[in-house]
């Protein structure tokens, strides 16, 4: 299996591509170009523009968040002080722990308390689709983040590593959601005696 290039080593191979690529993007521009040949180097352009900006913005990131992994320890430290032996193991765990969540963390904690722009975050994530609502997911852990506007920019803050463990018991019903395993019955019954209301 190929070792993966580091996102400095990427950036400084996808470089001069995407130099090469805006400058043929640029020579199109002019009335003379065709439709088709415009939109071709329109469409390589971005291609290749898109991979070198997203290995730039990780070189700038760690490639292990240990704050990440620190607050998802403290969630399931409290998530099983207060339901262990009461819900069962498979529904206590912590979501949202894949690389894309952690970059997207890892982005809004070097901007703690700041604004980030949700074109950032695409490009970290090279996902136009689901990388806003993936955004969102981080607050479903309790973590302190929020999106609005700024002069219809949409934008994403992360305003302090400060946990809400209220949000345990949506996570214990979203885990039961998502079991395949038991009936319905089972677990609106684990809820029930847990405690934790089914909406």
């Amino acid at each position: 299996m190929k070792n993966r290039r580091s996102p400095e080593g990427e950036w400084k191979r996808l470089k001069p591509d995407a130099e090469h690529a805006l400058r043929m993007l640029l020579s199109e521009i002019p009335d003379h170009a065709t439709p088709q040949s415009l939109f071709e180097a329109y469409t390589y352009a971005k291609d290749i523009a898109a991979r070198a900006m997203q290995s730039r913005m990780l070189g700038d990131l760690p490639p292990e968040n240990n704050q990440f992994k620190l607050l998802r320890a403290e969630i399931k430290q409290e998530m099983d002080s207060q339901y262990k032996g009461t819900i069962p193991p498979n529904l206590l765990r912590i979501p949202y722990s894949g690389k894309t969540h952690e970059y997207l963390f890892s982005l809004l904690q070097k901007n703690l308390a700041q604004p980030v722009q949700a074109a950032m975050l695409r490009i970290v994530t090279a996902d136009n689709v689901h990388t806003e609502r993936r955004a969102r997911e981080l607050r479903e852990l309790g973590l302190d983040v929020h999106w609005y506007d700024i002069e219809e920019i949409s934008v994403y803050e992360l305003r302090s590593l400060d946990i809400d463990f209220e949000m345990i018991p949506a996570i214990i019903r979203n885990n039961a959601r998502k079991n395949k395993s038991m009936t319905k019955e089972q677990k609106q019954l684990i809820l029930r005696n847990a405690g934790i209301p089914e909406k």
